[in-house]
């Protein structure tokens, strides 16, 4: 088997761009492979999660194929909600492990700017359960609102705790020039933000925003890049026998699907959590950044939170998560935000993250989507 290496990245992030998103796309990609040392002629496999339904454009993959000037032997489009960047991504790992492509761009765009609030809420209805679930008119922070009570409720979380996790997220993107946010927050000011699905206040809530993001996979860690490669060790996924709402039969404050995939992960790279350095999960909301740390097994079921409070959980503590500042103070333009993953993980791996992790030298980030019920996992490390 060949191993794969990540030898190029490149993202864009703003709360709102006027280019389509082709242009964003392929901005994306030429700079990543300006990155890898690499030509579009290069490319012979091209992944991409399947752009939201109001982008401007259709078969979107065959376009940037064509204003590549390219004809890869392998293009996929992929669409499974918030895990289609890291699907497409571990489809791409998986081609050149199989040595059926050598250089590889995975690549995602989203315009979340150009769709009205409406619009967007009809769109996220479509998700749920058509017959018992879509009539109720849940949304997303309801339903996360849901799960987070019963975290509070049968962990005995400190509700302040958990918004402290949104505050070191808002403040690691301070830090963060690429990040939307530049201000650091207290948990107390969190809490004071106006309420948006209860408890569930606006400061905790992901901001939708428009960006794109791409990245080079190479068969090896040669190539022309001048920086360090970063290799994939370690890929899984879970999901759980649900659709949205939770497991069947199980509590909401529990996301299984979690550790399914990084057990997964972490098996296929030969370690374990406890010797990843920094973790970069797709945690939307404050509470799913302390279930996947317990789910992890980093912290015992409801210690998550206080693991945040206690300083574990920052950039200079045993598990720093979320460097970046995440989906809460990075951004989240959910087609994008598992790359936006990646790429937060290759900083700190080649150490040139805006907030370094000193020494980083094994990363683990994750993707999901709906409530948690369906994720991908992904080990990243960097050789010598």
């Amino acid at each position: 088997m060949t191993d794969a290496y990540i030898t190029g990245v490149s993202s864009t992030l703003d709360r709102e761009y006027d280019l389509p998103e082709r242009d964003l796309a392929l901005h994306a990609i030429l700079q990543a492979l300006d990155g890898a040392g690499a030509e579009p002629t290069d490319i012979d496999g091209l992944y991409l999660p399947k752009p939201r339904p109001w982008a401007e454009q259709g078969f979107f993959s065959t376009l940037v194929s064509d204003r590549l000037g390219v004809a890869p032997d392998r293009r996929l489009e992929v669409y499974t909600g918030g895990t289609s960047g890291g699907n497409a991504f571990h489809a791409a790992v998986g081609d050149v492990r199989a040595g059926r492509v050598e250089t590889a761009v995975v690549a995602a765009v989203e315009r979340n700017s150009t769709i009205d609030t409406a619009d967007y809420f009809e769109y996220i209805l479509d998700i749920f359960d058509r017959e018992f679930q879509a009539p109720a008119g849940p949304s997303v922070p309801g339903i996360y609102a849901q799960s987070l009570q019963r975290y509070c409720h049968e962990f005995d979380a400190d509700r302040e705790a958990v918004a402290a996790i949104a505050a070191k997220n808002r403040s690691n993107a301070a830090g963060n020039p690429a990040a939307v946010f530049g201000e650091e927050l207290t948990a107390a000011a969190v809490l004071d933000s106006r309420p948006i699905a209860d408890p569930l206040r606006l400061l905790e809530c992901p901001t939708p925003c428009d960006g794109a993001a791409a990245l080079v996979l190479t068969a090896g860690a040669g190539g022309g890049s001048s920086t360090a490669p970063v290799r994939v060790s370690g890929v899984g996924a879970g999901h759980a026998t649900s659709h949205l709402l939770g497991v069947r039969d199980g509590s909401l404050a529990r996301f299984p699907a979690v550790g399914t995939a990084t057990e997964g992960a972490l098996a296929d790279a030969g370690t374990s959590a406890d010797a990843v350095d920094v973790f970069e999960p797709y945690a939307p909301f404050p509470h799913v950044e302390a279930v996947i740390t317990e789910e992890l097994g980093l912290y015992e079921p409801g210690d998550g939170a206080a693991a945040c409070v206690r300083g574990e959980t920052a950039v200079d503590g045993p598990h720093p998560v979320s460097p970046s500042g995440g989906c809460l103070g990075r951004g989240h333009p959910a087609m994008v935000t598992p790359l936006l993953n990646y790429i937060a993980a290759v900083g700190q791996l080649r150490g040139e993250a805006p907030i370094q992790v000193p020494g980083a030298e094994r990363a683990l980030t994750t993707s999901e989507h709906g409530h948690v019920d369906g994720v991908t996992a992904t080990v990243l490390e960097v050789d010598g």
